[in-house]
């Protein structure tokens, strides 16, 4: 879950600030902003009302609530306790942070990380127990890929979190206010089509060389992650293969809003499952469907 929008590039930030603006003059509210539009408020001058924006935070839900979003592997912990399926995150505390050393026993770290990889087997994914945006979000295929993301990620955080890798088949997020769903969309990824003969490369070669300059920037970006193994595959005639294997809005995956209805209805029943467990007001729930 998450209780704003996420981090964005500069354009977006000023299409958010804007579209706040635009709420703030229909309703006749008061607008302010400070930090260069990093906090915002809008007030109601007849009530007194104020709603502030720390960055994309609102203040519309409770500070614990909040908190627990923000940190990955407690979002998981609340979501298991309350029966919401979940992808399940172990954490895993920093021994060389002096602010956790404490709580990691003398024993340390490693055999536990490994005995959590070999529950679920390769690949897993380790991330750092806070971010957006798919930020230091590894994928490790094998025990070396493990120790550089462990030394990767605890050379600048406090702790992370072990998951298995789920092959997934969509990503849908569902923008909820109170208990009630605004809004679904599917997550898109850049991919190519097969035609049962090409490899992902020449497939991807064929699109660069139609692209514009701002999508091959940008479909190589995606595509820098793939193995050359990814990269040799033949896809089946007419199956989509995608360029990256994260769905993050940030990282290249588009949107889009035509959700089927049955698909929808399922949705509505995990979000909100989800905003009660952590008892959240206003927030964005991002949902699974794997293989």
């Amino acid at each position: 879950l998450w209780s704003g929008v996420p981090m964005a590039p500069p354009d977006a930030r000023k299409n958010f600030v804007q579209t706040l603006k635009d709420v703030a003059e229909k309703h006749s509210l008061e607008f302010s902003g400070l930090s260069h539009d990093w906090i915002l408020q809008l007030r109601d001058k007849a009530s007194g009302k104020q709603c502030s924006v720390f960055g994309y935070t609102f203040d519309a839900n409770p500070a614990a609530a909040v908190e627990i979003c923000k940190e990955k592997a407690a979002t998981s912990l609340v979501l298991s306790s309350k029966g919401v399926p979940n992808v399940p995150h172990h954490v895993f505390l920093n021994p060389g942070n002096p602010f956790t050393a404490k709580y990691v026993t003398k024993n340390g770290i490693w055999e536990p990380v490994q005995e959590v990889v070999k529950k679920y087997g390769f690949p897993v994914v380790i991330k750092p127990l806070k971010g957006t945006g798919g930020l230091d979000v590894m994928k490790a295929t094998c025990w070396r890929e493990v120790e550089a993301a462990v030394q990767q990620i605890f050379s600048r955080e406090y702790g992370l979190a072990v998951s298995p890798y789920k092959r997934v088949v969509d990503e849908y997020r569902c923008i909820c206010l109170g208990e009630e769903v605004q809004l679904t969309y599917r997550k898109v990824r850049n991919s190519v089509i097969g035609d049962g003969e090409k490899s992902v490369g020449a497939l991807l070669a064929e699109r660069l060389q139609k692209a514009t300059p701002e999508e091959i920037v940008g479909m190589l970006s995606d595509a820098a992650e793939l193995r050359p193994e990814e990269v040799a595959a033949v896809p089946k005639k007419g199956e989509h293969a995608a360029l990256q294997w994260k769905h993050n809005l940030g990282a290249g995956a588009t949107v889009d809003l035509e959700v089927k209805a049955d698909m929808a209805q399922k949705l509505v029943e995990v979000a909100r499952g989800a905003v009660q467990a952590i008892g959240m007001c206003f927030c964005s729930v991002d949902i699974i469907d794997v293989v």
